[in-house]
């Protein structure tokens, strides 16, 4: 098979894509005077147009980052990160790597699209997995034009990198499952079987289905009992508690004496994200993640989509991505692939899984950036990175800050015990006519009847919800934030148990806000940090 290598760019070459994306003349900010500030203290709107591939939160040069498909290979103690690779194509699965999640080498092409007509016409998501000294890569043929228009294929290596396809392995959905939807093969070993098991997304008797094989070598597979959806408060065994009308991108895998079922909900509407369920054996019953604060049933809100996972014996990672930003209907129903958005997820004393950023991207931003408070609005004290801010009587109090000019970390420690709506805000520039807001609700006063973080679209006096994910409050209501930024991203990480990424084109080199919209926050240790 024909196979395409690419290099990263050099990190110069890099730089000048940089520049090349802004504006000219007032976006280049020169050398301050001596006296003069040392940041930009300007407030006028930037509009740089994105280039080039992202550093932290991984696209390739051109084209986006599908469905991820991730494989840890222990022999070389580096993450294969398989993905649909969009870019005016049929969505070939195409390869990068990474050690730790925060740096990625390579852009291969791994399994091409197969020829027009045929049932691999366009590739669908699937799974790796390693046999002695074979590795496996199942995957999805899909063609609309046929029936079956989805069948379940296979590949072959010897070294992750160069692929056979093996098409005698094809098959198609069994008689009473849907045939046009059988897809997102997911391969593992069943320790409690001995054996190894599929599971395939599709449809039975009008409902969500997760299609179930058994097999000892990997070629031969036997159907067994299905994994159903059901909207029943008490899921049965073989029933997954959801009102999924299609399990996307399955992923199981065991923590402790825990199972863990991870799918994104197809439906057309606004919880269109990456769920998953706890049972204590792989045949269920598959039950949400709640307490008496809450469903904590996500890891992330909209814009984390299609994550699957993988973990190198002690750790395990969720890689999804994010949406460029179009919408698709009324329902903020996002366009399909973007860039690949990744959290580390932590398992709680009852069970929970809780998202928290990688290590390693935590660690590479550890330069300090200057900054400053250009100004603020409404009662606003203290310095130095340090604040009080106290909303007024008809509404909300800001401190404004200075850019960014490149990817950065901003960190951060909020006491909100005299406060119960506040944020930050960013694309602050001009006459603040239209900004974007990360709004912490800490009440169930909303509409999804729980605390939650949202992404606000706020132009003039108008209010628009883009997003939205469960907050978990603590007692003391103290919050520790990181968010990275990186172009048009930003992904807040909130006490190691919150994660929400936004695509926020305006925020890309333009001031940002803390605000508070009720009551008084104390806001202490802000840092800028940056990447040598």
């Amino acid at each position: 098979m024909k196979r395409q290598m690419y290099l990263l760019i050099l990190p110069a070459l890099l730089f000048s894509h940089l520049l090349a994306g802004c504006n000219s003349g007032d976006d280049i900010t020169p050398e301050p005077e001596p006296g003069e500030p040392t940041v930009d203290m300007s407030t006028t709107c930037r509009n740089p147009q994105e280039s080039g591939m992202y550093q932290t939160f991984y696209k390739p040069e051109q084209g986006y980052v599908g469905d991820p498909m991730p494989y840890y290979n222990a022999d070389e103690k580096r993450f294969y990160l398989f993905y649909l690779y969009e870019n005016a194509n049929n969505h070939p699965i195409y390869l990068t790597r990474t050690a730790d999640y925060a740096t990625f080498d390579g852009f291969i092409q791994a399994l091409p699209a197969g020829a027009t007509g045929s049932q691999e016409e366009w590739i669908g998501t699937g799974s790796f997995i390693k046999a002695e000294n074979t590795y496996y890569g199942y995957y999805t043929g899909h063609n609309s034009n046929l029936n079956p228009a989805e069948k379940v294929m296979l590949a072959t290596s010897a070294d992750l990198l160069n692929w056979t396809k093996q098409p005698s392995a094809t098959f198609q959905a069994p008689n009473g499952f849907d045939r046009n939807n059988f897809r997102d093969p997911h391969v593992y070993w069943d320790e409690t079987r001995e054996k190894y098991v599929m599971l395939v997304t599709t449809r039975k008797e009008g409902k969500g289905a997760l299609a179930r094989y058994t097999s000892s070598d990997l070629i031969n597979w036997s159907l067994i009992e299905p994994l159903m959806a059901t909207t029943s408060d008490n899921p049965a065994i073989y029933e997954i508690q959801t009102d999924s009308e299609i399990l996307e991108c399955p992923d199981i895998f065991r923590i402790g004496d825990k199972w863990y079922l991870v799918f994104s909900r197809i439906n057309r509407d606004e919880h269109r994200k990456t769920f998953y369920r706890i049972a204590n054996s792989p045949d269920g019953p598959w039950r949400r993640s709640e307490d008496a604060s809450g469903r904590h049933e996500t890891f992330d809100g909209l814009y984390l989509y299609a994550a699957k996972t993988a973990g190198d014996g002690t750790n395990r990672y969720l890689s999804g991505w994010c949406s460029t930003g179009g919408t698709v209907n009324n329902n903020n129903e996002l366009d399909w692939a973007g860039s690949l958005i990744t959290h580390k997820i932590v398992q709680q004393a009852n069970g929970h899984l809780y998202p928290v950023i990688p290590e390693a991207v935590d660690a590479k931003f550890n330069r300090k950036v200057e900054f400053e408070k250009i100004k603020s609005e409404g009662n606003v004290s203290g310095n130095n990175g340090s604040y009080n801010i106290t909303a007024q009587a008809s509404g909300r109090s800001y401190a404004l800050f200075n850019r960014n000019n490149g990817p950065v970390k901003i960190s951060m420690k909020i006491d909100a015990s005299e406060s119960d709506h506040f944020g930050f805000s960013f694309g602050v520039c001009d006459d603040l006519s239209e900004v974007y807001s990360v709004s912490f609700d800490l009440t169930p006063n909303n509409r999804w009847n729980m605390p939650s973080l949202f992404m606000y679209n706020e132009t003039g006096s108008n209010r628009k919800e883009l997003n939205f994910t469960p907050l978990v409050v603590p007692q003391n209501k103290v919050f520790d934030v990181k968010i990275i930024i990186e172009k048009s991203i930003a992904v807040v990480y909130v006490n190691n148990n919150t994660a929400f990424t936004n695509r926020i084109y305006k925020m890309n080199q333009n001031p940002w806000t803390i605000f508070s919209d009720n009551g008084t926050i104390k806001v202490t240790e802000i840092t800028i940090r940056e990447t040598p």
